[in-house]
């Protein structure tokens, strides 16, 4: 065999620049190095995850955040509560009578500190591809998203008063316009915008069915030409439509069936809860010789904590049968 012909043909030939060519600085085969492993990019995954963590929580733009209070590293935060107060009658000569602005506060606490975590054996691999990485981040992002979406409603659904269902899942007319009465007697604007309607998916078919009365008074989302969303291939965050002003949402968080301590659903305002994310959705990596592999974890920190209480009712929550 002609072994000049062929080692001239691996030093200049097709295989001249492949990592396996044996060129005298290297040995012929060895083509992973510790360089190689270091040029997975978390930032191209971060991105990604934050954005299908945006994308599937409903809750985090329907109530309150404090998250910029609390990013220098404080563990809990105290929210005053606001009370509503009268105007005085100003008399000639008279002198200006100050209320005391002290008021009851709310400890939110950051304590919830949530983690997804995988080990890629051909990360570079992944992140070569746009559709691979995109799975992946969606993984990511719509675990965390369904982690914080599950916390916020175990506060939501405790707001102090209720309204009950006849029949599990089911909203009569009559119903939702007692619901509404409890709000407004509570002095919550229900259509400033601020106040939300969040249901499980069986209680959200009902409302959208023709035949029952609450869907004459819907206002469906993609039904209204409204080119966002129409773009977007579908409604962002659960948004279904309107009534009434309300914004109507969907989540699977929120349960069905159940007992007469089951909450299918709530009409809440912004205030009726709190959240605080310390750490938004951050992603880590290290290479693990024994495993062979790349170690990935995106995590957060945050708190949720319910605002409404007995002498500061910002919703109603219904119970099933």
């Amino acid at each position: 065999m002609n072994f000049e012909k062929y080692t001239n043909y691996a030093l200049h030939g097709a295989w001249a620049n492949s990592p396996c060519a044996d060129t005298g600085d290297s040995i012929l085969g060895a083509a992973s190095t510790i360089t190689t492993h270091e040029e997975f990019v978390p930032q191209v995954w971060a991105d990604g995850i934050y954005k299908y963590f945006a994308r599937k929580t409903v809750f985090r733009g329907l109530i309150d955040d404090y998250s910029a209070l609390i990013r220098s590293g404080a563990r809990t935060l105290n929210i005053p509560e606001v009370a509503l107060v009268s105007s005085t009658e100003k008399g000639a000569d008279s002198l200006v009578t100050y209320d005391a602005t002290h008021s009851t506060e709310t400890e939110l606490a950051i304590n919830k500190h949530y983690y997804n975590a995988m080990l890629f054996e051909d990360v570079l691999m992944i992140q070569s591809s746009a559709d691979l990485v995109a799975k992946y981040t969606q993984m990511f992002g719509e675990a965390l998203g369904r982690q914080f979406d599950s916390d916020a409603w175990d506060q939501l659904k405790t707001v102090q008063d209720t309204q009950a269902l006849a029949t599990d899942d089911t909203l009569t007319d009559g119903e939702f316009q007692s619901a509404l009465t409890t709000l407004g007697e509570n002095d919550i604007p229900y259509m400033d915008g601020q106040c939300s309607m969040v249901v499980n998916p069986t209680l959200m078919a009902d409302i959208l069915d023709p035949a029952a009365g609450v869907s004459r008074n819907f206002w469906r989302a993609d039904a209204s030409g409204n080119g966002g969303i129409l773009e977007a291939g579908g409604s962002v965050n659960g948004f279904m439509g309107k009534l009434f002003g309300i914004n109507v949402y969907m989540s699977n968080t929120v349960a069905k069936g159940g007992s007469d301590s089951t909450a299918p659903g709530a009409i809440f305002h912004k205030s009726a809860a709190a959240c605080a994310v310390q750490q938004d959705v951050r992603v880590q990596s290290e290479y693990s010789i024994d495993a062979l592999g790349t170690k990935v974890v995106a995590d957060m920190l945050y708190g949720v904590k319910i605002l409404d209480d007995s002498d500061n009712k910002r919703g109603v929550r219904f119970t099933n049968a």
